[in-house]
């Protein structure tokens, strides 16, 4: 190696830990880059400044330096064989440098960067979905499942942003619910001097435990884009999805319960034409004719029954 054992003294905290620790890596990476290895040493952390480098403090300086192994009495473990890392012993053909680029998982901050980059979605969701690591399968899972739906190649690619949102906000939030819930629908938080405190806990707060998986959430996304049904529709079959119909697919729930945006012209004419001139309204229709203060307010009234005759659906 580069180097010897350093020992770092007089850490109060995990923050001063953490802050030795980088000094260290600089330290020693410089110590490294000019091929001067590191010394056997006892060093001791200073919170406060101590030059002009560090003008917020967090150095470490040497106390001692220590000669041998002997000064740090080191002495074997008889229970504990020596480890030999090798071709063997990794089952593999690769070397141990190799093995472990290889099979080392993908660390939080290149998570991160991999997907800003390559979904185009926004740090703030990024972070949030990194936070709990099954997300970003099924994150990634929901976008296939999306485009493959969509048949959708463009950019910018929609997608994305759309199932971080609906993953982030909504399913998020019905898992906390699932977890922090007993059975008569009463939270199972408990606050203590206006913080949230988690006492027993259904299960982890975690999407790993979502009823709702990638595939039927990409599915759901996808006939948001595709206009199939609208945002507060896809919110009830969302929650339909996650509660009671662990099985149905999101268009299979939409079409039992009569979910569907009508966007067609014609038959939005039609709507309108069989409510405006419904004999019911008629008085309502003579009253707009007039004008008057009170014209916006029947609009909304036959906007209102408009909406009722198609169930929601007129979009």
């Amino acid at each position: 190696g580069n180097g010897h054992r350093v020992e770092v003294k007089n850490l109060n905290s995990l923050r001063q830990i953490i802050s030795a620790a980088e000094y260290e890596v600089l330290r020693q990476s410089i110590l490294a880059r000019n091929n001067t290895p590191t010394g056997r040493e006892t060093r001791t952390f200073h919170v406060k400044p101590i030059s002009k480098e560090f003008p917020f403090g967090g150095e470490t300086i040497i106390i001692r330096k220590k000669g041998d192994s002997v000064d740090y009495r080191f002495m074997p473990e008889p229970d504990i064989p020596p480890l030999i890392l090798d071709e063997e012993s990794l089952g593999s053909n690769l070397n141990l440098e190799e093995f472990i680029e290889e099979n080392m998982p993908e660390l939080p901050e290149e998570t991160v960067a991999r997907l800003v980059n390559d979904y185009g979605i926004s740090q703030d969701v990024a972070d949030v979905i990194i936070n709990d690591p099954p997300a970003i399968k099924l994150f990634e899972h929901a976008v296939e499942t999306a485009k493959m739906e969509l048949n959708y190649n463009e950019s910018p690619d929609p997608v994305p942003t759309m199932v971080g949102n609906w993953l982030c906000n909504d399913l998020f939030a019905l898992v906390k619910k699932s977890a922090t819930e007993d059975g008569n629908g009463n939270s199972a938080l408990e606050t203590d001097n206006g913080e949230e405190s988690y006492g027993s806990l259904n299960h982890p707060i975690s999407v790993e435990f979502s009823t709702v998986k990638g595939d039927r959430l990409g599915s759901l996304i996808a006939m948001i884009a595709n206009g199939i049904v609208s945002t507060s529709m896809a919110k009830k079959i969302l929650i339909i999805m996650f509660k009671e119909d662990l099985q149905s697919s999101p268009m299979e729930i939409a079409k039992s319960n009569g979910w569907r945006v009508i966007s067609d012209m014609n038959t939005l004419i039609q709507l309108c034409e069989s409510v405006v001139f419904n004999p019911q309204n008629s008085s309502q229709l003579d009253q707009y004719r007039k004008g008057g203060k009170f014209q916006w307010k029947i609009e909304k009234f036959l906007i209102g029954k408009v909406m009722a005759a198609s169930n929601g659906n007129a979009h």
